[in-house]
C-alpha cells in the first residue's frame, strides 16, 4: 500500500532529486562504514591505543596461526556461529536469525561465490573468521566477522590479520552496517571510519 524503496544509493538519489513526487530520506542505520585499509592493519596512534591493547593481549595468551579459509574449515565455521548464536538468542532477534541463515548460505557455497576469508586457528581449532570480497581496485567489503566472545581479543586478531594478509593492497575497507544497534555501532565508531557510503528511503 505504501511502496518505497529502502537503502537507495546516491547514485539513484542524484538521478531523482528535485522530483516532485518523490520523498527522500536519509537511513544512517543502514550507512556504510569505510575506513583506510592500512589503518586496521597497522593500528597506529594513540587513538587505537585501546584496540592495540586488545591485539596484544591475544598474543601474549595465545599461539595462534592464521590461515585462509578454505573447505576444510568450513564445518568448524559453522559450528562457532551456531555456539555465538546459542550465546546471543539469535531465534529471537530478526536481524540475527537472518545474518546465522546468510552465513550458512555463504560456507556452503564458498566456493562458488568465489568469496575471501580467513581463520584464526588455537590449538588446531577456529576460533574466529570472517568473509569479504573486493568491491572495486580501490574498495573491499568484510561481510561477516565470528569470534568466540570467551577468547578476549579475538575480534581485534580476525579483524587486523585478515585485512594484513587479505586486502594489504587494497586502499579502502566496507565493514557494512550497524542496523542501529547500539553495541555495533560503538564497535564500528571505535576503529574510526574515515567515511560512510550513505543509504535513503524513497516514498512517494
Amino acid at each position: 500500500m505504501e511502496p518505497r524503496i529502502e537503502r537507495a544509493d546516491q547514485r539513484l538519489i542524484a538521478e531523482i532529486k528535485g522530483a516532485d513526487d518523490f520523498i527522500i530520506e536519509p537511513t544512517p542505520d543502514q550507512f556504510d562504514y569505510v575506513y583506510r585499509a592500512v589503518d586496521l592493519i597497522k593500528l597506529a596512534g594513540r587513538k587505537y591505543h585501546q584496540k592495540k591493547n586488545h591485539l596484544n593481549s591475544f598474543i601474549k595468551n595465545n599461539q595462534f596461526t592464521y590461515e585462509p579459509l578454505s573447505e576444510r574449515y568450513i564445518k568448524e565455521c559453522l559450528e562457532l556461529t551456531d555456539t555465538w548464536c546459542q550465546l546471543h538468542r539469535c531465534e529471537d532477534d530478526m536481524n540475527l536469525l537472518s545474518e546465522w541463515e546468510a552465513i550458512r548460505e555463504a560456507l556452503a557455497n564458498f566456493s562458488a561465490l568465489k568469496i575471501q576469508g580467513g581463520v584464526i586457528l588455537i590449538d588446531k581449532k577456529v576460533e574466529a573468521f570472517a568473509l569479504g570480497e573486493l568491491l572495486n581496485n580501490a574498495s573491499a567489503v568484510v561481510h561477516i566477522e565470528k569470534a568466540n566472545p570467551e577468547i578476549r581479543g579475538s575480534y581485534a586478531i580476525i579483524n587486523q590479520q585478515f585485512c594484513e594478509k587479505t586486502w594489504q593492497n587494497t586502499e579502502y575497507i566496507n565493514r557494512e552496517q550497524d542496523l542501529g544497534d547500539p553495541g555495533l555501532r560503538q564497535a564500528k565508531i571505535s576503529y574510526r571510519p574515515v567515511g560512510f557510503v550513505k543509504k535513503f528511503r524513497v516514498t512517494q
